[in-house]
């Protein structure tokens, strides 16, 4: 199929972003790259805060209409001096105050405002301090229905607020399943807009060469493999991706998030983009997910597609 007729070669745009806000450092890296991204692509910018409990005192209000009105007060004007200090005037948002689970409220109002891309900060946590926080990133990933990119840690202080979204290179994992070919569109996108080398990469597992398990690849058998997955990527690449694209394809080796991570180790600012399976519940227990462990492991920017 012609690159030029291919429809994973369409421009793809946001054109409503939400971004989840607690007032928080790490937070502040998350909206950064939501205000460059709705310069960008001039598109419509939502923050979103989410009350977790309603302060004490307000259950004491009988009227509904003043419960609302006596939780929202406190958290609209909180987020109002947010947005006044951090928010440059020239780039219009829309505030929301929600109430409830953070993750569950972002999705919720993801669907009903329509938006096609979420912006979130995940607290960079891993080991023992991730399992007892948990993190509201991961969550929203699995249960988003539109993309999410994944902001970490703090904000660069190297790296101006307007210029929190640039990315160099974008690392495209495939496994040549239709799934992970939906997240080449965003990819292709993202590298056009800005002027990023597409690096598609397919994960090989690692061959024991020692155990239980008798050894009975030998070196032909291995380096054949290898020349088969170059192969295939580079049809791959050739089919869904047009040559105005800087791009390139690389096939590595080992536990898939892990050698995903290991290959995003680089100076230059980048992105990965990936998919995910899109289960939840027991389905998701069992499967798991390469894209949520990327998510909790990648040094860069992640954006996850469902």
């Amino acid at each position: 199929m012609n690159a030029n007729t291919n429809p994973t070669t369409d421009a793809v745009q946001p054109k409503h972003i939400l971004a989840p806000v607690d007032f928080s450092e790490p937070c502040l890296h998350g909206l950064h790259a939501a205000l460059d991204l709705a310069r960008r692509y001039e598109t419509k910018l939502t923050l979103v805060h989410v009350v977790k409990h309603l302060p004490h005192g307000s259950h004491m209000v009988l009227d509904a209409a003043g419960i609302q009105q006596d939780w929202q007060r406190p958290a609209r004007e909180q987020l109002a001096e947010f947005v006044a200090e951090h928010v440059p005037a020239d780039v219009p948002v829309r505030q929301v105050v929600a109430l409830g689970k953070p993750f569950h409220r972002v999705v919720e109002l993801a669907a009903e405002l329509e938006c096609d891309l979420i912006v979130i900060s995940t607290h960079g946590y891993t080991g023992l301090a991730h399992v007892l926080l948990g993190s509201n990133a991961e969550r929203i990933v699995q249960h988003a229905p539109c993309p999410v990119l994944v902001m970490r840690g703090r904000p660069d202080e190297s790296r101006p607020a307007a210029n929190a979204a640039a990315f160099r290179w974008i690392l495209l994992p495939t496994d040549f399943s239709e799934n992970s070919r939906k997240a080449f569109p965003l990819a292709a996108a993202m590298a056009r807009e800005f002027d990023a080398r597409l690096i598609l990469a397919n994960v090989q597992p690692a061959i024991a060469m020692t155990g239980e398990i008798p050894l009975v690849f030998t070196e032909q058998d291995l380096a054949s493999r290898h020349v088969k997955i170059e192969a295939e990527l580079r049809r791959c690449r050739s089919e869904h991706f047009s040559p105005e694209i800087n791009s390139t394809t690389v096939v590595l080796e080992g536990i898939p998030h892990q050698a995903l991570c290991e290959m995003a180790k680089a100076v230059d600012p980048g992105l990965i983009v990936i998919a995910t399976h899109g289960h939840t519940g027991w389905e998701h227990a069992l499967i798991g997910s390469t894209a949520e462990r990327v998510v909790r492991h990648a040094p860069c920017p992640v954006l996850v597609v469902r």
